[in-house]
């Protein structure tokens, strides 16, 4: 199971997120950040698609949704990781909830789906005592903090922690019904899970040595990576180089990695972007002259942007080093393009 902070570490780490609200949360992603309590990928899609063992997977923390598909799909021992120390907390409460709450009271707690906030106190209680102690102070310090009001806690704690629960119930497919979600809290019951706080690039330093892994879910960290005003072809090489040299090598024969999610993914998108870069072939931001045709609405739906240039470059990259499968999901919401679909990348070593 997960190797807990004591509770010492607990009340300061639960100290750090408070100073993390008082600050206005200073950095996005840091060690404490805000949390997600749901994903916002079609996890049920690429899961499906993934014909490896999923014995042993190895997936970033987060909302913990895309290890708990793999525990669906079998996982004895899921291995998360997250740069933000804080997560773990949020592990442990979800896999506590999801193996005790019935499919109503989980659905609320963590999408709000009959109710108006996630987090609602009540139904904390309601998993409380099963929490062990460091998990519970930490917990019960932040309710304490936001005196026991769902709404303060999950808008200052969580990203959007109410605009995609319609969503996640197209994207998750653990709590789709009554069936799928009691199977899925026996397998949670059953699963090991571990923690590692790391940065990506730290992993080939974090990962436990001995452990291989029949599947890795890497969600759109690439995406965090290479975005904005520093998309560059060099951080798509890194990432790709990366993945080649680190990850690989801990993935078994015939494993396969969800290597990277696209949101919004459009080919039309793509060889626009391939024309323009090639009157603009050192940035991602077009000269004034190449788009002076169209207006700032007509940039947004074309999909110039940081992150499609950032796609194109990633897509590339990977061409070149692998034998990729690219996977057509259901949409986020998320991405600037006007595509229908995202995309999953899939690695078969």
């Amino acid at each position: 199971m997960i190797t807990l902070p004591n509770m010492i570490e607990a009340k300061k780490d639960a100290l750090m997120m408070i100073q993390g609200v008082r600050d206005g949360w200073d950095s996005e992603f840091g060690r404490y950040c805000r949390l997600y309590n749901i994903t916002t990928e079609d996890v049920k899609t690429y899961t499906e698609e993934m014909s490896s063992s999923f014995d042993t997977t190895l997936t970033i923390g987060a909302s913990a949704d895309q290890g708990i598909a793999a525990t669906l799909k079998g996982a004895k021992d899921v291995y998360f990781f997250d740069i933000n120390k804080a997560d773990i907390y949020f592990l442990e409460l979800k896999r506590v909830a999801l193996a005790t709450l019935r499919r109503r009271d989980f659905l609320d707690f963590m999408i709000a789906e009959n109710n108006g906030n996630i987090m609602e106190y009540r139904l904390y209680q309601k998993v409380q005592k099963e929490l062990a102690l460091p998990i519970r102070l930490f917990w019960d310090i932040l309710y304490e903090y936001f005196r026991y009001n769902a709404y303060y806690l999950s808008e200052e704690l969580f990203r959007s922690p109410k605009k995609h629960g319609k969503l996640a119930q197209v994207v998750n497919g653990y709590y789709r019904n009554n069936e799928t979600y009691y199977q899925t809290q026996k397998r949670v019951r059953e699963a090991n899970w571990h923690f590692i706080e790391s940065d990506f690039y730290d992993l080939g330093k974090t990962l436990p040595e001995g452990v291989n892994y029949d599947s890795i879910i890497l969600s759109n960290i690439y995406e965090y990576l290479n975005f904005g005003e520093e998309v560059s072809r060099e951080n798509a090489k890194k990432y790709t180089t990366f993945i080649k040299q680190v990850l690989l090598p801990r993935l078994k024969e015939h494993g396969i990695m969800m290597g990277a999610y696209l949101c919004r993914y459009d080919e039309e998108v793509d060889t626009f972007i391939e024309e323009k870069l090639k009157s603009d072939p050192n940035g991602w931001a077009p000269s004034s002259d190449i788009l002076s045709g169209l207006d700032m609405l007509e940039k947004y739906f074309t999909g110039w942007t940081g992150q499609n240039v950032s796609y194109h470059y990633l897509l590339q990259d990977l061409k070149k080093e692998f034998e990729i499968k690219e996977i057509a999901t259901n949409h986020s919401g998320y991405g600037m393009s006007t595509a229908k679909n995202d995309l999953a990348i899939l690695i078969k070593k």
